[in-house]
């Protein structure tokens, strides 16, 4: 289906297993790690934020880079089951609704979305909430599915010879605009590289690298090494084939706290967005400001803040 206008729907995942989808896959994961290490390397590492952490796939990579590493996921059971690190205190798990982040403005230097992307009906949105907890000038790794691809020419050709569950359609690579394709075991949303460059640019970012990646999802060319993948997609980065694609981009504006707030201070309500730094001392997560009650289990803050009105879906175990 074609997405006909912005929505903050909630998709829920916690009956899907995504540890499952990922058996088998190491070579996946270690090219993204990669692509990872080599887009923050070079930036200010002391508080990196990741949207979408899962089951903990790339957390290992992100506290290898940064100092200080946030990891924040709609699922908080997921997020309770990931070990918990030597060093506790560098990591902090914090279930929440990426439109409606719990921590405040400019409390980060860098922030993944790895695979998130293309769940999102409101991707404008969503970045332009992750910018509000960025410095300015801090980077954010979004990896998205561009069009047209290798991956969306082959989704064609399944479609019209009828290997896809929905039957014939039509061209996905040639649609206009973005495109939600009714996959399973969840739908994933497809845009045009220059229509993700205008999501960026409205959403307060500026695009400044690309890296191409998804080619080691193809069984023919498994044997190669990660790092064969990595130079070939850094190198080529904009070239229109890959299947996936990781672009850095860099908050324009805004003013940084100076100095960055300490991580026992960054935590705010998700629904008022009054600043609630006691809650990092073992207070009780409400707001005194509003309705609103957050809870704490597995080593897990929930945070988690869903409107009234919103659409809540589960995905297809």
């Amino acid at each position: 289906m074609i997405a006909t206008g912005p929505s903050q729907e909630i998709v829920d995942y916690r009956r899907f297993d995504f540890a499952g989808l990922w058996t088998g896959r190491d070579q996946v994961s270690e090219v993204e790690r990669s692509v990872l290490r080599q887009s923050l390397n070079s930036f200010d590492g002391r508080r990196i934020l990741e949207v979408g952490t899962g089951f903990g796939r790339l957390l290992g990579t992100l506290t290898g880079i940064g100092r200080e590493v946030v990891a924040t996921d709609l699922d908080a059971e997921a997020l309770g089951r990931i070990p918990a690190p030597r060093d506790s205190g560098r990591v902090l798990r914090v279930a929440s609704n990426l439109y409606h982040l719990p921590f405040v403005d400019g409390a980060f230097t860098g922030a993944t979305l790895v695979r998130v992307h293309h769940h999102l009906l409101d991707p404008v949105g969503a970045m332009r909430e992750v910018g509000r907890v960025l410095r300015v000038g801090s980077p954010l790794v979004v990896s998205y599915q561009p069009r047209p691809s290798v991956a969306t020419l082959v989704n064609d050709v399944q479609r019209a010879l009828g290997r896809k569950e929905d039957g014939p359609g039509p061209s996905v690579t040639f649609a206009r605009g973005p495109v939600v394709l009714p996959a399973r075991p969840f739908p994933i949303r497809s845009v045009r590289r220059k229509g993700f460059r205008e999501e960026a640019r409205d959403a307060g970012f500026e695009l400044t690298r690309e890296i191409g990646t998804g080619f080691e999802e193809f069984a023919p060319l498994r044997r190669l090494p990660s790092e064969s993948f990595v130079r070939i997609g850094t190198a080529l980065g904009r070239a229109p084939a890959f299947p996936t694609r990781f672009s850095v981009l860099s908050k324009r504006s805004g003013t940084n706290a100076d100095p960055l707030p300490d991580i026992g201070s960054i935590l705010a309500c998700p629904r008022c967005g009054t600043p609630r730094p006691e809650w990092s001392q073992g207070a009780p997560l409400a707001c005194g400001k509003c309705s609103f009650k957050g809870g704490r289990r597995d080593g897990v803050l929930d945070l988690r803040f869903v409107p009234p009105g919103i659409h809540r879906w589960e995905a297809d175990p």
